[in-house]
């Protein structure tokens, strides 16, 4: 049961159960924190107090949950000072770093749930249990000085979530200046500032929060421009852009123009979009002043304005910086546009902001996105690929089975795949290409024949006929050319129902989708 249930006018029939604040009378004399000076109770340890405070608050109408919990630690903990500090500034990511040691309180009363994580280590046999802790308290050790650390995570009222961490520190003349634990405040700054730093990761925008990726950091690090199929012109001045805008910072100001720029990468799925985003990614990185990337995956469900300005916000403090959208059509709703275009105009400033927008339908975009320069200057489009391209892509692929012992691509293969892909994109060229090779395998494995190596592809003739490659590759090129035109019919379909439906509708909805000829 989440904090959610108990807070607000609504009351949970599972909270109001004895058990659920259980008084526990322990000792807790292996607490790193010394007990001496705490207030009298009935356990030794004033923890069950808190509690017991606090349940009193969750079970009734109120308001400013925070300032029950300030009271409550600075009734039962008189002698500590109380710190209140938000769950960003990341005090048990701090510590899971080996910066600080932290232990969560297990054998006092503790509130949150139990899930079960699974394994995401091939090598490892199964998952673990986890807690989820939305009431707690943690010993904490840092610099030889040990904490009390309080976790509350709760929502006050319908729509708003709170996390917080509650310092307590023990209270002297030493370390109390201006009515503030310098200890304390040490310890948010440290953390604060471990938490900005980026190493081997890439930092994520998802439900509201801001976290760093490691997995996206890894992904990133394979995507390499020389490994990006897409018309070389279009490529070189796509790169041009991107990284001409960070080394012209003296130009802007010369000619006195915000330091700031947008573009928009649009065409249709598995063109390259993605992709030449990583690529980017990758080789700014890389740069001899690495240049950081913020990646907006998706935004919270609360407050619109508070999610975008939060987006903002971390942009300006990591300039010179890259900002990704990526699907930004899905992102920018139109409850959320004037929120998200007061930014962009940046009346805060938004000096060294590159923003990238993606989109598989330009159409859908807002006009005051798509069609508004000093927003969005520059539109790049990625085409269903042509014929050179088509041809690299497949040569991109040899090149990758050169090794393979089992299976190999012919030299004059290439063009012949090209050109019987009119129409296809990147993506539904690897499928073609990918599932006949799997198919070649699962044949040879069933009938325990020869494998097809590349050098006895090479010494067959021109004629791809006979070749079992170019015949499974051929094949899978027909089903998906009937699969794209199913889609196709299926779409105009929708767009005649919708018609019928809507006596209102003048036409349908154009389709976006490219035609497969």
């Amino acid at each position: 049961m989440a904090l959610r249930r108990i807070c607000g006018p609504r009351l949970s029939p599972r909270l109001i159960q004895k058990q659920l604040f259980t008084q526990v009378a322990v000792n807790n004399s292996n607490s790193a924190v010394s007990l001496e000076g705490y207030r009298q109770s009935s356990s030794g340890d004033p923890h069950t107090n808190v509690m017991e405070d606090l349940q009193g608050h969750f079970l009734k109408a109120r308001v400013l949950t925070n300032m029950g919990i300030v009271d409550a630690l600075r009734k039962w903990y008189p002698n500590h000072t109380v710190t209140q500090t938000p769950e960003s500034t990341g005090l048990l990511k701090f510590a899971k770093a080996g910066q600080a040691n932290a232990t969560l309180d297990t054998n006092i009363d503790f509130y949150g749930s139990r899930f079960y994580k699974p394994a995401t280590d091939p090598a490892r046999q199964s998952g673990r249990l986890k807690d989820k802790v939305e009431l707690g308290r943690y010993s904490y050790r840092w610099k030889d000085r040990d904490f009390h650390v309080y976790l509350a995570d709760y929502w006050e009222g319908e729509y708003v979530n709170i996390n917080n961490y509650y310092i307590l520190y023990p209270r002297s003349h030493e370390d109390v200046k201006d009515g503030r634990s310098q200890m304390a405040d040490e310890l948010i700054s440290a953390a604060s500032r471990h938490l900005s730093d980026i190493e081997e990761e890439i930092w994520v925008y998802d439900r509201g929060y801001w976290t760093k990726s490691h997995k996206l950091w890894l992904n990133v690090q394979s995507c390499k421009w020389e490994n990006v199929v897409l018309n070389e012109e279009m490529k070189t001045q796509l790169i041009s852009d991107i990284e001409g805008f960070f080394d012209r910072k003296e130009d802007y100001a010369s000619f006195a123009v915000p330091w700031k720029r947008g573009i928009i990468l649009h065409g249709l799925p598995g063109n390259g979009k993605t992709i030449s985003i990583k690529a980017l990614m990758r080789s700014l990185a890389l740069r001899p002043k690495p240049i950081p990337t913020l990646y907006v995956k998706s935004l919270g469900k609360t407050c619109d304005q508070d999610n975008i300005r939060a987006i903002f916000e971390k942009a300006r403090e990591a300039a010179p910086c890259l900002l990704v959208f990526e699907d930004i059509d899905s992102l920018v709703s139109d409850h959320v546009k004037s929120f998200f275009l007061n930014e962009v105009d940046g009346l805060e400033g938004n000096d060294g902001i590159m923003m990238i927008g993606s989109t598989n339908y330009l159409d859908r975009l807002d006009a005051g996105i798509s069609k508004r320069p000093s927003r969005f200057d520059r539109k790049y489009h990625f085409a269903l690929p042509a014929i050179p391209e088509r041809i690299q892509y497949c040569e991109y692929w040899r090149s990758k089975l050169l090794d393979n012992t089992s299976i190999g691509l012919p030299t004059h293969i290439s063009s012949a795949i090209a050109d019987i892909t009119e129409g296809f994109s990147f993506a539904y060229l690897q499928e073609a290409i990918v599932t006949a090779l799997l198919s070649i395998v699962q044949t040879q494995r069933a009938s325990h024949a020869k494998a097809t190596t590349l050098e006895m592809s090479e010494s067959k003739s021109n004629d791809l006929r006979s070749n079992e490659v170019w015949q499974a590759i051929s094949k899978q090129v027909q089903i998906l050319r009937k699969e794209m035109k199913d889609s196709r019919k299926s779409v105009e379909d929708a767009g005649k129902n919708s018609v019928l439906a809507d006596p209102r509708s003048g036409s349908a909805a154009s389709t976006g989708f490219a035609p497969a000829r």
